[in-house]
């Protein structure tokens, strides 16, 4: 039992410290696409689209995932538009790749 448990302990502490990677290199694409053009986060960064402080706090990952993949989608569903649309981001005109997809849903979901 002894050794499940350590097994256990080391899989949970690898797959932590795999998001941690992951969401450095998604803090670094964050800034690589250029997504504080609009968006701010710790007050640093645009206003023409929402902050994103706290969003992990308001965003179920998938909901994240779902923005990331297809802006235009998830922008057709909003109410009140923001001044400029995700989808419109140069960095989005071919969409995100799956690993900055998976990089930049592990950032944002430390922004809590």
């Amino acid at each position: 039992m002894k050794r499940v448990s350590a097994v256990f302990v080391m899989v949970v502490l690898a797959g932590g410290s795999m998001f941690a990677q992951d969401a450095k290199k998604g803090e670094a694409a964050f800034t690589e696409l250029k997504c504080t053009t609009c968006h701010a986060v710790a007050g640093k960064g645009g206003k023409l689209a929402s902050a994103l402080d706290g969003i992990a706090t308001k965003r179920k990952p998938a909901e994240i995932e779902a923005w990331l993949k297809d802006p235009k989608a998830q922008e057709a569903k909003l109410e009140k538009k923001p001044k400029m649309l995700m989808s419109a981001a140069a960095s989005m005109k071919n969409g995100l790749s799956p690993e900055h997809i998976k990089d930049l849903g592990a950032y944002l979901a430390t922004l809590k």
